[in-house]
């Protein structure tokens, strides 16, 4: 057993907290609950030290304060006594991972001025002064090389802008050096999240800021009067971003995470509830107003997070491929699609194949980049299809005569143009269709029926034009072998069919 459990006690505290900044922020914590409205952090250093002061304008304490909750944890130098653990006493002792040589803590109260000075062994002196004091300041001197001032600094003043970035006061923080130093900087960020649109509710003792998301899971953050309990990534509303500050949160005693209990759960509750209801109608109504505004941009950025936004299936918010719009309930499957086929239709814009399949009742939403498809596949209504990869709609031309020579036999050749007329055909010399020039979902792996129907033969083809510019009577057989040949129905022609051709031409 210890023969100074007091000590134990103590250092045990002092090793909880991990990271030595820490204790900025629990200073800080305690300017707040003195009222304090400006808090300052400054440092400076000489040749073999650092020396951190942080100065506010609170209340201050008078010497019962002291004793009962500055001083809980610490052994008088003169009474060596040991009393319970305070409410200022656990945060405070964190400035102990520094191992500093000289901790200084001025403040008055009601006329009266103290001062406390704790050794580096952490006894202490208390003693009344009579140099005046405003508010309370604590200054502490940490032996440290010059080669690692400057980063224990940098550490002080990124903890500042972490932990206290929301403050309720004015926190401004100085670094006092030609060497690592920086001017006096006041810190303060706006209470947001990052999102194209920001829902915010605020009441007594309560205030929510959120926005959608696609990050998965979402960047999340509790605060207590402005300072950090903890910022992670965890999915405690799906799909909403949030940073929520409320006086029932509490940090947990190592300083690492908010306390999960039962005030924890009503936040996310209350949290939940504000994101289906004041977030929801903030975004659906931004989305009208984008649309109404004719602004592609706003209304692309908001239907980029709206899949958890629950839209209403007889929004119109839905871009097309043709410039109009379309609602969800549009794009869910009758029956017969349910059967047969259940796909997205996309383009990256107008198109004759655009303007035929709208024609036909079906809908057509504007490609990527804008996030109409993705919006349609999260809300399960089926798989994304680009119209030009899987629709042909070939043009019919007028008849050209080395066409008419090469049909005969039972076999029709149509004239025809497949340029911007489908992936599935582009490039190629012919194609075939039962009813020519209609409107066909056709893949690009897509194989001839046994019975071939009416053979097309593109005419802007360059293997077209060199034909053209042959007697057709060589032409038109070439061409016929050539058109058969590329849609699987005949080999290779023969050195000696060939010399035959040639040889029969005039």
């Amino acid at each position: 057993m210890s023969v100074r459990p007091e000590a134990d006690a103590l250092d045990a505290l002092v090793r909880q907290f991990s990271e030595r900044s820490s204790f900025v922020r629990e200073l800080i914590q305690n300017s707040l609950d003195a009222g304090a409205g400006r808090i300052e952090v400054l440092l400076s250093g000489s040749d073999e030290s650092l020396l951190i002061e942080v100065v506010d304008d609170g209340e201050g304490m008078d010497r019962d304060i002291i004793e009962r909750y500055l001083l809980t944890l610490f052994r008088s130098s003169k009474e060596r006594d040991l009393t319970k653990i305070g409410k200022f006493g656990v945060g405070f002792v964190s400035l102990f991972t520094l191992e500093p040589t000289l901790v200084v803590v001025d403040t008055g109260r009601d006329g009266r001025h103290h001062r406390v000075v704790f050794a580096a062994d952490r006894s202490y002196t208390l003693a009344e002064v009579d140099t005046p004091f405003e508010g309370t300041t604590v200054r502490i001197e940490v032996p440290i090389q010059d080669g690692k001032r400057a980063k224990l600094a940098q550490e002080v003043r990124q903890a500042v802008h972490y932990w206290c970035r929301y403050a309720r006061a004015e926190i401004w923080t100085e670094g006092d050096s030609p060497e690592w130093g920086w001017e006096l900087e006041e810190v303060r960020y706006s209470f947001s999240v990052a999102g194209p649109l920001q829902s915010t509710h605020e009441e007594d003792g309560f205030r929510v800021v959120m926005s959608y998301t696609n990050d998965d899971p979402p960047l999340v953050g509790y605060y207590n009067r402005g300072l950090t309990l903890l910022q992670a990534r965890e999915p405690a509303v799906p799909g909403v971003t949030f940073r929520v500050e409320a006086r029932v949160l509490e940090h947990t005693l190592t300083r690492d995470n908010v306390i999960r209990d039962r005030n924890h759960q009503a936040v996310l509750k209350k949290v939940d509830s504000l994101a289906k209801t004041t977030l929801r109608s903030a975004h659906i109504a931004a989305i009208q107003a984008a649309i109404e505004d004719r602004d592609a941009q706003r209304h692309a950025e908001l239907l980029q997070v709206a899949a958890h936004a629950d839209l209403p299936g007889s929004l119109p918010c839905l871009r097309t491929a043709d410039g109009g719009l379309a609602c969800l309930d549009d794009l869910r499957p009758g029956l017969l699609r349910r059967l047969f086929s259940q796909e997205i239709l996309h383009a990256d814009g107008p198109s004759p194949l655009v303007t035929a399949l709208t024609a036909a009742g079906r809908i057509v939403l504007s490609s990527p980049p804008r996030p109409e498809v993705a919006l349609a596949v999260a809300h399960g209504l089926g798989e994304p299809v680009d119209v030009h990869s899987s629709w042909i709609l070939p043009a019919l031309c007028e008849p050209h005569p080395l066409v008419t020579a090469a049909s005969g036999g039972g076999l029709e050749l149509v004239a025809a143009d497949f340029t911007e007329r489908g992936d599935a055909i582009s490039g190629q010399l012919a194609t075939w269709q039962d009813e020519p020039g209609s409107l066909e979902q056709r893949t690009v792996q897509h194989l001839p029926p046994r019975r071939l129907g009416t053979v097309l033969i593109c005419t802007a083809h360059p293997i077209f034009a060199r034909l053209a510019a042959l007697p057709v009577a060589i032409a038109a057989p070439l061409l016929r072998h050539t058109a058969l040949q590329s849609l699987g129905r005949e080999g290779p022609m023969s050195a000696l069919n060939l010399t035959a051709l040639l040889e029969a031409s005039p």
